[in-house]
């Protein structure tokens, strides 16, 4: 008996909604703008991790910001203005878009328990489809939950909420896949511009 993607993927959404929701209802203040699955290694092996959960807002991430550059100041006398907003670049391998350095970065989904029961499903299903067709169809799961659970969310003062599916080898790739076109041209123009711009290069070459 393989694994039931199906129930994986109705857990995993329920799970990312219900931790979502509670950090969104505890933080009324904050407008959220992101929020990101990631923390699954790319590396061929034996099983494959649970993804984490991120999220971050406006608030949390200029505090946090701002906390480094006071600490900054200390070690370097020349920075001294840390009243001025903080300058961002908006480019999607900017500090701002690295979930893995937002103020709630690693949200866990599952319990030890559950988790490893999922994991064992995820070894078997790699040891009958191998490493390559499992990882596709798991980040195609967490693709579909993100995609299912923004829509939710993104309501109010968070009505610019995205998300999206993290990793090191497939990032770009990823971020297309959960943004809508119109969420890439507003969040992320550098990646639309580089697309356009190799389009063009590419129909000059033949």
């Amino acid at each position: 008996m393989g694994l039931d993607w199906k129930a994986l993927e109705n857990a995993m959404r329920t799970s990312v909604l219900r931790h979502a929701r509670e950090i969104i209802e505890d933080h009324p203040e904050h407008t959220f703008y992101a929020m990101a699955l990631h923390g699954v290694p790319t590396e061929p092996a034996d099983t494959i991790e649970m993804p984490v959960l991120a999220m971050n807002s406006e608030e949390a991430y200029g505090r946090d910001h701002r906390e480094e550059e006071a600490i900054a100041a200390l070690e370097d006398p020349k920075i001294d203005d840390l009243d001025t907003e903080i300058e961002d670049n908006g480019g999607y391998y900017s500090d701002r878009w690295d979930c893995s350095q937002w103020h709630w970065c690693a949200m866990e989904l599952a319990g030890e328990e559950a988790a490893a029961i999922w994991q064992r499903g995820l070894s078997e299903m790699i040891k009958k489809d191998g490493w390559e067709a499992t990882i596709r169809t798991y980040y195609a799961v967490m693709v579909s939950v993100i995609k299912d659970v923004v829509p939710e969310l993104a309501t109010g003062r968070n009505e610019h909420l995205i998300g999206f599916v993290a990793d090191d080898d497939h990032a770009e790739t990823l971020l297309r896949r959960c943004l809508s076109d119109e969420q890439l041209e507003r969040h992320f123009p550098e990646l639309v511009s580089g697309t356009a711009e190799a389009a063009a290069s590419s129909s000059k070459g033949t």
